[in-house]
């Protein structure tokens, strides 16, 4: 398969001109002196009233048919001005043009010196435009016209140039008033001015014209390199094919192809208006061969990143002396490495929301593209305690990337759920778009990829998690209920989900995919979903449940079985059985959890409400007062149409019964020095530590230690929140610990009877309304 590769580079190596039939970019101007004969100085950009005056001057500009010169507005309708009539001047605009027609030559591949004429100054109004024509050779040595769109106002306008089969859209508007669009193009190339929507586009138009003798420049033609580059593409499809069965082909076939472009481009200018030299020479010619092949192209940025271990070089010369150097470092070798394509751009000047891909060696063209090349960056490391000295270095070009279409989506697989998933996204906005049914290409390419993800999902229940703490499930799911794609929907649903492929983020979109399937076949769902999920995962179920419930129009009928399921896989008091050593951990009750439970299931079976409360009873450790029920019966005593609910009046009860209970206890300040003196360790240290407080009438405690010691009773100290302050003393040897009492228990106490009190009277405010 190298042989590909290798003629496939061979091929492009030949297409060294550079240039295209038409050249366009954006220049930062220093508006000119403009006059006109008849008014006077423009001001730029141009006002509205000026325009006016400029279209009541001018005159319907004609158009050639052979030897005749013609004024058809069904043909075109704008308005010109001759060069005679127009004035320009100032230093600056004389460089500008320059550096604008030295462009254009560029682009259009012309190496020779090139002259601009001015010609004349058009004027489009609202509802200008012209037709599909080809400019005439208006002056000896022209061989392209010059468009400069001056600032000004409007919408609508664009350019668009064809050639030989290919076609450009340009808009030359700009927003910014200091910056002014061009587009240069052959003169054989036909092209057309679209109407104006808005406003008025002022443009002054050039013939460029070969200064000196000799023939006129034409457009690069490789025609020739072209029909082949398409050939030896569809022989790669045809090889891809035959290769269903590795033993029909001696090499690997590559899914994608490689070629490293020859200039370096940043992210920021990556593009393909942006290529230089040969580089946008052969980006034309691929174009057209991946269109005439139906491959996908693309630009991207190439980068291979290498670590491994360095080799010490020993000395280095410095001044008149060889003295040993830290710096003098050679590559040893590399132990791990990275080879990625990222930041995707499209020939029309897209974005496709495609995320990194790896590559292999044999993907490129030509095979041996990196060896050689100096890395862009390489660091080294000096050695550091057990670690010898290794290095970092990265090589990155930009590169043409393209495929077979139809082989998309097994190299989208090979980027994993970041490539994967939003590029079904963008399939499915395509397809919506096309108002096409599901009988389309589109869809059947778009549900093929969405059967390749659930293929592809993470087997491990902490990849499952990640998976959807990413978001990466909940999008799936988005993107497969706008394709109306319910078998695969149901398929990812009953064999991912229900598998443990799942957490609280995919909540929104996973009710609204099982809004698109039967209500029988959703309460199955459901049911299987929760049983799987709520024993690790209670929080996200009950919020999953409440929101089902919330949606259905008869959740009492539907819902129960996986009510059920959630009930019984409450967490209690008992010992949990253990998990996996690098799974997830299983979620903590909290208050959200405890009001989605119960207004899930008051609205599906209250029965299973008030069996719940009294779980939530029955298990004091697991549900706390302070941190989980007392904040649930605030929250859903919020809820006005929750109040009146038999399971949130009891826990409500409850929680005011709680609250009134410990705000009747006695609160007063310590009566002498003694403090709680529970501590958990019984080193002898820690039994000081204990004694100490218990005294009543010692209120300072010195320990002289070794600062091991210390450091443990200071642990000890924060553990168990002892009411101590703490400071060491760094007089003498060893230092000293000196410990303080305080009062920190009873401003504990303090503050929360004031957040007691707060409480109440929330829980109470419903009573008094009442």
């Amino acid at each position: 398969m190298s042989s590909f590769t290798q003629d496939l580079a061979t091929l492009l190596g030949q297409v060294r001109r550079p240039g295209d039939f038409f050249a366009t970019g954006t220049i930062d101007i220093h508006p000119p002196r403009l006059e006109i004969a008849g008014i006077g100085p423009i001001a730029l950009p141009l006002l509205p009233e000026q325009a006016e005056r400029i279209v009541a001057l001018a005159e319907p500009a004609p158009y050639g048919r052979g030897t005749e010169t013609l004024i058809d507005t069904k043909v075109r309708r704008t308005w010109q001005i001759g060069a005679d009539r127009i004035q320009i001047s100032g230093h600056a605009w004389e460089q500008d043009l320059a550096q604008i027609v030295a462009r254009a030559a560029a682009g259009l591949g012309v190496t020779a010196p090139v002259e601009a004429e001015l010609y004349k100054l058009l004027v489009y109004d609202t509802g200008s435009f012209f037709v599909r024509h080809r400019d005439s050779e208006k002056a000896p040595g022209m061989f392209a016209t010059l468009v400069v769109v001056l600032p000004s106002d409007y919408s609508g306008g664009e350019l668009l140039i064809s050639h030989k089969g290919r076609e450009v859209r340009l808009d030359l508007r700009r927003e910014e008033p200091s910056e002014s669009a061009f587009a240069a193009f052959y003169a054989d190339c036909r092209h057309e001015v679209l109407p104006i929507a808005s406003g008025h586009r002022l443009a002054l138009i050039y013939n460029l014209v070969r200064a000196g003798e000799g023939p006129l420049p034409l457009p690069p033609d490789y025609e020739t390199e072209q029909r082949r580059a398409t050939a030896l593409l569809r022989d790669w499809e045809r090889l891809q094919e035959s290769a269903g069965s590795v033993e029909a082909v001696s090499d690997p076939v590559p899914k994608k192809l490689i070629y490293p472009l020859e200039h370096a481009y940043t992210e920021a200018e990556l593009g393909f208006a942006a290529l230089k030299g040969a580089d946008a020479a052969v980006a034309g010619v691929m174009v057209q061969a991946a269109r005439g092949a139906d491959c996908d192209i693309y630009l991207a940025l190439v980068s291979v990143q290498e670590s491994g271990w360095a080799e010490y070089g020993g000395y280095g010369y410095r001044g008149r002396h060889w003295e040993e150097s830290d710096t003098d470092f050679e590559v040893g070798d590399v132990e791990e490495s990275s080879e990625t394509v990222f930041h995707w751009q499209q020939p029309d000047g897209g974005q496709p929301p495609l995320g990194p891909l790896p590559f292999e060696s044999a993907e490129l063209s030509p095979p041996d593209a990196f060896e050689g090349l100096e890395p862009d960056e390489l660091d080294f490391h000096e050695a550091t305690g057990n670690e010898g000295a290794t290095f970092d270095r990265l090589y990155q070009r930009a590169a043409l990337v393209l495929w077979p279409r139809r082989w998309r989506v097994a190299v989208l697989a090979q980027g994993g759920r970041q490539a994967t998933v939003p590029f079904l996204g963008e399939l499915a906005g395509q397809w919506r778009e096309s108002g096409a049914g599901q009988d389309s290409p589109l869809w059947q390419e778009a549900h093929r990829l969405a059967a390749r993800i659930r293929d592809d999902w993470p087997d491990s229940s902490w990849d499952r998690r990640r998976a959807s703490e990413a978001g990466h499930a909940g999008e799936l799911l988005r993107h497969l209920a706008d394709l109306g794609d319910l078998e695969e929907l149901d398929a990812f649903l009953s064999q991912r989900t229900a598998a443990g492929a799942y957490a609280a983020p995919d909540n929104e979109h996973l009710t609204s995919a099982l809004g698109r399937l039967s209500s029988e076949r959703k309460a199955e769902l459901l049911t299987a979903i929760l049983a799987c999920n709520a024993p690790s995962q209670p929080a996200a179920c009950a919020d999953l449940l409440a929101r089902c419930a919330a949606a259905s129009p008869d959740p009492s009928a539907l819902l129960r079985p996986a009510a059920v399921a959630l009930v019984a896989s409450l967490p209690g008091d008992e010992p949990q059985a253990p998990v996996e050593s690098y799974g997830p951990r299983r979620e903590a009750p909290s208050e959200a959890m405890i009001a989605d439970v119960l207004t899930a299931l008051e609205a599906i079976d209250p029965e299973l409400a008030t069996r719940a409360l009294g779980h939530f009873r029955s298990n004091p450790a697991t549900y706390a007062f302070d941190s989980v029920l007392i904040p649930a019966a605030l929250r859903l005593h919020q809820r006005e149409q929750a109040r009146g609910l038999d399971s949130v009046r009891g826990l409500r009860e409850d929680a005011l019964a709680y609250l009134r209970r410990r705000i009747g206890e006695p609160l007063a300040p310590p009566a002498d020095w003694s403090r709680p003196s529970q501590v958990a360790c019984s080193c002898t240290y820690c039994k000081d530590l204990s004694r100490f407080l218990a005294d009543p009438a010692q209120p300072l405690w010195l320990l002289k230690a070794a600062q091991g010691a210390r450091s443990h009773v200071e642990a000890s100290i924060r553990s168990n929140r002892c009411d101590l302050d703490c400071v060491t003393e760094t007089k003498g040897r060893p230092y000293t610990l000196r410990c303080t009492k305080n009062q920190a228990s009873y401003q504990r106490r303090v503050e929360q009877r004031a957040r007691d009190r707060e409480h109440l009277a929330l829980l109470e405010a419903g009573d008094m309304e009442s």
